[in-house]
């Protein structure tokens, strides 16, 4: 297969996202003072802001450096359950099951990427609205 994706690559694009994201929560809590005295909204936020950084470094770095992931994701659905909101997202088999792996925490990571900015657009709102 030709478009194999390089697995050590895709590795180490998802370590460095993983230690950037701890790097970014730990940092935001620390900038905001959650260590000294903790509340709900900054603690949400710098959960935000991480998980964003990681999923946004590992998303797009899988993207321009492995693209080949890309070809696998067939649609992206918002679906309304109740109160609750989900990001379906429908993917093609590969065959092989360390590609369809990876497949899955690309798909994870752009949903986890979605989904991470409603809380800091709802936050944002509520600073300034509120």
């Amino acid at each position: 297969m030709a478009d194999k994706p390089d697995f050590k690559r895709l590795r180490l694009i998802q370590i460095v996202a993983v230690i950037v994201g701890a790097i970014v929560l730990f940092g935001a809590l620390w900038l905001m003072g959650q260590f000294r005295k903790p509340e709900l909204a900054p603690i949400v936020m710098a959960f935000a802001f991480a998980s964003i950084s990681f999923s946004g470094l590992f998303y797009f770095g899988a993207l321009l450096l492995e693209g080949s992931l890309q070809k696998y994701i067939l649609s992206d659905d918002t679906v309304i359950k109740g109160g609750n909101v989900d990001m379906v997202t429908t993917t093609a088999e590969s065959g092989d099951p360390e590609i369809d792996k990876w497949i899955g925490t690309y798909a994870f990571t752009r949903n986890l990427f979605g989904l991470s900015l409603v809380p800091i657009l709802i936050l944002i709102g509520l600073y300034f609205f509120a």
